[in-house]
């Protein structure tokens, strides 16, 4: 009688751990999606706030400074980081000196993509299909966005 009470404990037991796995397994993807547009988003922010930072030093200290490796920053006139190295509009600089990590939430190193024209520099950073991260500076306004695509 008493292994009959232990066997269906067990099965009870066992039942229940099994559909709490099941239904944490079921969420595991929205989990996942929620978590990485929210590390999108909170990288966008931390491009945005560097930017700042940068145009602080620059208000600050004037146009000569250098980055980490010792090279020269390019400003802007009004004091936003531009993506130039030597005379052509290099992306990857943006993201070196901005966000230096790269990567967001393990998703890698993203693809990069020049969208700039005479008036503007604009580049797009490729995470995933559904994942991106796009600087843009057009006169004296800088922006960046995350993009989560559905």
């Amino acid at each position: 009688m008493i292994n009959n009470l232990r066997r269906s404990r067990f099965v009870v037991w066992s039942v229940v751990i099994l559909s709490i796995i099941a239904g944490l397994l079921s969420m595991w993807r929205s989990v996942e999606a929620e978590a990485t547009n929210t590390a999108l988003i909170v990288a966008s922010k931390r491009i945005l706030e560097r930017a700042n930072l940068y145009k602080q030093q620059y208000l600050l200290n004037g146009h000569k400074q250098v980055n980490d490796d010792g090279e020269p920053l390019r400003y802007s006139r009004t004091g936003w980081l531009i993506p130039i190295e030597q005379t052509d509009v290099n992306c990857n600089y943006w993201l070196d000196q901005l966000y230096p990590n790269g990567s967001v939430l393990g998703l890698g190193n993203p693809k990069v993509e020049d969208l700039s024209d005479s008036v503007r520099y604009r580049c797009r950073y490729q995470y995933t299909e559904k994942h991106q991260i796009e600087i843009l500076l057009k006169g004296e306004r800088f922006s960046v966005k995350a993009n989560i695509l559905a």
